[in-house]
């Protein structure tokens, strides 16, 4: 699964967040109805409704936290409260301002870990649902061995909130569209989370639906749109035509709003585009007509590539055989692939990269054997597991290879790579030593003429 680079930006974030502020806002209003101090006496006021302040000096100590602007002395009164009132009924509001102040320190892990306590003190607090469910895809990585965890805790966090909104009342002084604009902006985030965990699951049906809802209350978030391409080019049978069409509107968006991650959207669209059109002739039009709307066109279409031409070089000619169907996706890829999986191949090209594999004692041989993939470093077309050669891993770019082995699995975007699992023939025997990196020549010395003196 493809990767966006992380950005704890938090300027950008409540930038983002901004137009939910109405909604969370009416939560509160309606949370705290009721809730002012009427000075009976000298008896701690009391709420109205459920939640009940038990002392005038909880109320007092919440009150110093929430209006301290120095961040560092905020968190301290927010854990002083904590720790003095660890059984108030306003808990969650201490721990949501300790979030939004490491939000404003920039410390993310933080912020989380204080949006979680928040939730955990009450299931219902919107404030902390918005910015957990925003963040998440940005904080979670495939490789936690909790990641399954996490994954349900968001999904079920993103779809309680959905819940809450649907019981949500417009408070007075609020107009319609207000609320409603707030409502889509809060949908949108929710069900940005949703399709998140759907896509990171291989749930691309449930990924589409969720992003769908998500694009459709916020035209304008880059990564629903890019989130939504990647479901459709995964699914099976890929569906290149809307997956391309909302990619390339990922990149228009990103662009415009200048996300540092509008570069590797263009370069994904670029080679999923190329990989299965042939080349980017079209591209440009897709993209201009991907700006202008949501949803692509009734019957749009990208054409697929031609088949290719016979090279005269033996092994791009048996490769392009082999994985053309591939790129075509559909009933075709399907029967290819029915075909190919389980059978012996041997073929060679030029080692891209060597790197360690998941499993304890194996290693990828990434091979380059199309001239596209050779001048693209990163790009390849071959990846051999191999368990069998621990010296391989002493193969280094460029080198020329040969392998066989059995076909195993393939990706069809952003190109078509297929993993062997088998071992090197060629060379034989393989290098016993590391490649020797040649040391950098030290910068040549240059020495100043001598300063003439003048008399």
């Amino acid at each position: 699964m493809r990767k966006i680079t992380a950005l704890w930006n938090f300027t950008l974030l409540a930038s983002l967040l901004v137009s939910t502020s109405v909604a969370l806002a009416a939560v509160r209003s309606q949370n705290l109805q009721g809730r002012t101090f009427a000075p009976q006496l000298n008896a701690p006021p009391q709420a109205a409704q459920a939640k009940n302040w038990k002392s005038r000096d909880e109320y007092d100590a919440f009150t110093a936290m929430a209006n301290e602007k120095d961040p560092n002395k905020k968190i301290s009164l927010a854990e002083a409260f904590l720790q003095k009132y660890p059984n108030s009924d306003f808990k969650d509001g201490a721990y949501v301002a300790e979030m939004q102040t490491y939000q404003q320190l920039n410390q993310p892990d933080k912020a989380v870990e204080a949006g979680h306590k928040a939730v955990e003190s009450n299931p219902d607090n919107l404030d902390a649902l918005r910015f957990l469910s925003f963040v998440f895809p940005f904080v979670y990585k495939a490789d936690d061995p909790e990641a399954a965890a996490k994954l349900s805790r968001a999904e079920s966090d993103a779809k309680h909130a959905l819940e809450l909104l649907q019981k949500l009342q417009k408070p007075a002084g609020v107009s319609d569209d207000q609320f409603n604009q707030a409502m889509k902006g809060l949908r949108a985030v929710f069900n940005g989370t949703v399709g998140f965990v759907a896509l990171q699951r291989k749930e691309y049906a449930a990924a589409i639906t969720s992003y769908k809802a998500a694009a459709e209350d916020n035209p304008s978030d880059w990564y629903a749109f890019y989130r939504m391409g990647l479901a459709y080019l995964y699914s099976n049978p890929p569906d290149h035509d809307h997956g391309i069409w909302y990619i390339a509107r990922a990149v228009d968006l990103a662009q415009a709003a200048k996300d540092p991650n509008a570069a590797e959207f263009e370069k994904y669209l670029k080679e999923v585009y190329v990989n299965h059109h042939g080349n980017e002739d079209g591209l440009k039009d897709v993209l201009t007509q991907a700006a202008s709307s949501v949803n692509p066109p009734e019957g749009f279409k990208v054409a697929a590539m031609e088949a290719p031409k016979p090279t005269g070089n033996r092994l791009v000619d048996a490769f392009n055989t082999m994985t053309y169907p591939l790129k075509l996706g559909g009933e075709m890829a399907q029967k290819q692939w029915e075909g190919l999986k389980g059978q012996p191949l041997e073929l060679g090209g030029i080692v891209d990269s060597v790197e360690k594999g998941s499993e304890p004692g194996t290693y990828l041989v990434r091979i380059d054997i199309l001239d596209s993939s050779k001048a693209a470093p990163g790009v390849y077309d071959i990846e051999v597991k191999d368990s069998k050669q621990p010296n391989v891993k002493n193969l280094a770019a460029g080198d020329v290879v040969r392998f066989k082995g059995t076909v195993d699995s393939y990706t069809a975007t952003p190109n078509v790579m297929v993993t062997v699992v088998g071992q090197i023939t060629e060379p034989d025997p393989l290098p016993d030593k590391p490649p020797v990196k040649e040391k950098p020549k030290p910068a040549p010395t240059r020495t100043r003429p001598a300063r003439r003196t003048t008399q």
